[in-house]
């Protein structure tokens, strides 16, 4: 069976929709996460609450009673070494909170703790209130003396956690870091014992929820998605910078036209946040991979993707229009002589 020389098949119009999450933890959650170098006397603590309003006082009333039920108790004081509240942290949008202990270097005997999270991060990033009470536990166990857990970890204790609470590992933590019982010494702690550290709560800038729209006519990418974290995006095509997006309420969405079909990324800085290859936003061109002549007219097979829309034109007129199915089809086309030809 010969082929006619020339067969052709054009996309006329191309409309692919994909979403995709960049959020997603891995298994490299520690099942123990790390302590640090100091602790209470015993699995319990008073603490004296600062806020002000309301809503942040629930706020770590909630966090509080996470933390009984793992298995430390904080008991809320009248004055207390430990001291929570929230504020306005506007002049360093890059924090969500923060825990600065001082403590005896020789017995980790905990003098004072200023546990504080950035109210302006939560407004400015749409925290909800659960994720505040996530960040809220978070300083908390710090306060108690338990570290960081892995950057991709699956624990409240992630070092850039908004969305998880006390979780197993945490609570194994916790259970280590109490393991043994200890009486510090009722004599003053000499000052030049004492050392001041910092653990901090960095938001982690984030790309969520991107969805493509990409038409071959007018050869445009329209991107859309939530941005946490970042105010101005970059835009590379092909590794050169083509413009910069601005992140308005935790969102963005702009249309980009460019030319050939290759990788777009979303950065800040030289961190990239995001690669958007051709094959996300582009349907792979269709093929005709056989043609068989019958009585009743010639059926060609053809390769692709789904929901791509075919034109065959004969003589330079559409003659048939397609919508395929499934990746593999094959279509009967009563031909005259004239060969089938791409349309213009």
């Amino acid at each position: 069976m010969r082929f006619p020389k020339r067969i052709f098949s054009t996309l006329a119009t191309i409309s692919l929709t994909t979403s995709f999450g960049l959020l997603s933890a891995n298994a490299s959650t520690k099942a123990t996460t790390p302590m640090l170098g100091y602790r209470y006397d015993k699995q319990a603590a008073n603490y004296q609450d600062l806020s002000s309003s309301d809503y942040y006082k629930d706020v770590w009333n909630n966090a509080t009673a996470s933390w009984k039920k793992a298995g430390f108790t904080w008991t809320k004081a009248a004055t207390a070494k430990t001291t929570v509240s929230s504020y306005d942290g506007s002049s360093d949008m890059t924090l969500a909170g923060y825990n600065s202990v001082s403590y005896n270097k020789s017995t980790g005997e905990i003098t004072s703790s200023k546990v504080r999270i950035n109210r302006a991060v939560f407004e400015k990033y749409n925290y909800t209130k659960a994720e505040r009470t996530n960040v809220a536990e978070h300083e908390l166990g710090h306060a108690l003396g338990i570290g960081h857990n892995n950057t991709d970890s699956v624990s409240v204790m992630n070092p850039a956690n908004r969305y998880y609470t006390i979780q197993a590992c945490d609570i194994n933590g916790m259970k280590a870091r109490y393991a043994t019982t200890t009486t510090f010494d009722s004599v003053p702690n000499n000052p030049g014992e004492i050392i001041t550290v910092t653990e901090y709560l960095h938001v982690q800038p984030k790309i969520t929820n991107i969805t493509t729209n990409y038409s071959s006519q007018s050869h445009s990418l329209i991107l859309k998605g939530r941005a946490i974290g970042i105010e101005h995006l970059t835009l590379t095509y092909q590794g050169k910078k083509v413009r910069t997006v601005n992140v308005k309420s935790g969102q963005f969405k702009f249309a980009q036209q460019f030319k050939g079909y290759g990788d777009f990324k979303l950065m800040k800085g030289q961190q990239v946040l995001a690669t958007i290859p051709s094959q996300q936003y582009a349907t792979p061109k269709v093929k005709v991979t056989s043609a068989e002549r019958t009585t009743k007219g010639i059926y060609y097979t053809l390769i692709g993707s789904r929901d791509a829309t075919i034109n065959i034109a004969q003589n330079g007129q559409v003659i048939k229009t397609i919508k395929t199915q499934v990746r593999l089809q094959k279509y009967l086309f009563q031909m005259q002589k004239s060969k089938i030809a791409p349309v213009a």
